[in-house]
């Protein structure tokens, strides 16, 4: 289910990102930027950006507070972001052609994505721990080196472990991450991952 949300940065300066609901940030003092944002275990300090909101998976959310640590209205803002953008994600899910999932039109045939790029996705929510399914091509999918960038920029940008999955001819997926993610996931048949488009920013 999709649900309004804001996206948070890390205070150190990192790509780090995660998203955290619209209502809980509204909740806040009006222009508090600083937050504490709940990743695993821990309360990270990061910046929310108020100036668009995203339609993300609601199991992409995470707990977020007000921190008390820095006082008064954080006056910093996200240096790439302009008031007004455009929402991140499309809502409808893209139906599967055949067995084959097919990528968004117009997107560059590249072996991971990029910024400013559409790129297929399933969030998916299993035994307690929430990852999401990411579709790039064959060779991406089949082994280390690129791989491991794509997967850490797109654990950076959805804010939970990431799988990769490219697709064989005949629809065959192959998947790349941790051992633990990929057996999860290839217990789910690909027609029926809650696969979506999502617009990286």
């Amino acid at each position: 289910m999709s649900t309004w949300a804001y996206e948070c940065r890390a205070r150190d300066d990192s790509a780090t990102r995660w998203f955290v609901s619209r209502l809980a940030i509204n909740e806040l003092p009006p222009g508090t930027r600083s937050v504490l944002v709940r990743v695993g275990d821990d309360w990270v300090p990061a910046i929310v950006d108020r100036s668009r909101q995203l339609a993300v998976e609601a199991m992409l959310l995470h707990d977020v507070v007000a921190n008390e640590e820095v006082s008064g209205i954080d006056s910093e803002v996200f240096p790439d972001s302009e008031p007004g953008e455009a929402a991140a994600a499309n809502v409808e899910p893209q139906p599967p052609v055949s067995d084959r999932i097919e990528r968004p039109e117009g997107r560059p045939a590249r072996p991971g994505p990029t910024a400013s790029q559409k790129v297929t996705a399933a969030a998916i929510s299993m035994a307690e721990m929430k990852f999401v399914v990411v579709l790039v091509d064959l060779t991406t999918a089949s082994g280390p080196g690129e791989a491991d960038l794509v997967v850490a920029d797109m654990q950076s940008r959805f804010g939970v472990p990431v799988v990769l999955m490219g697709q064989e001819e005949d629809g065959t997926p192959v998947y790349y991450g941790s051992e633990d993610l990929k057996d999860r996931v290839a217990a789910v048949p690909v027609d029926q991952m809650p696969w979506k488009e999502y617009t990286l920013n």
